[in-house]
């Protein structure tokens, strides 16, 4: 699948009935701001910025930029039209952004190839065991 097929796919995720309880929503990102889950975020987040910031092409860092915001967009809608907790879908967007980015540029990163698969399956990217 391209990736603007995967982001139209972003549209149809539904999110999981036990995040309709507050303090599930609560417990799980605390989970993602717990050192595991964050630091590879951020070790995924920082590698991506660096190959970013290593290229020349100033068109194809502003194309990039705009499909990965449109795709960020699209899904913190997703997110807060379902559950209506903005740092939720803030996080979660975040993610997408992020998995856009690295797909689109071709780049391979376990981590957010770990995310990209649990959304396509439906789930939040695993936490803590979660």
């Amino acid at each position: 699948m391209d990736v603007t097929s995967w982001i139209k796919s972003l549209a149809m995720f539904k999110v999981d009935s036990k995040y309709e309880d507050l303090d599930e929503i609560d417990y799980y990102l605390e989970q993602r701001d717990a050192e595991l889950f964050d630091s590879q975020w951020m070790e995924a987040h920082n590698n991506f910025t660096a190959i970013i910031e290593s290229m020349n092409n100033e068109a194809v860092k502003r194309q990039l930029e705009e499909l990965q915001s449109l795709a960020q967009e699209q899904f913190y809608k997703t997110i807060i039209k379902q559950t209506g907790h903005s740092d939720l879908a803030a996080y979660l967007s975040d993610d997408i952004y992020l998995i856009v980015g690295y797909l689109t540029i071709g780049h391979s990163n376990d981590f957010v190839l770990a995310m990209k698969m649990g959304y396509e399956h439906g789930e939040f990217p695993k936490v803590g065991g979660i």
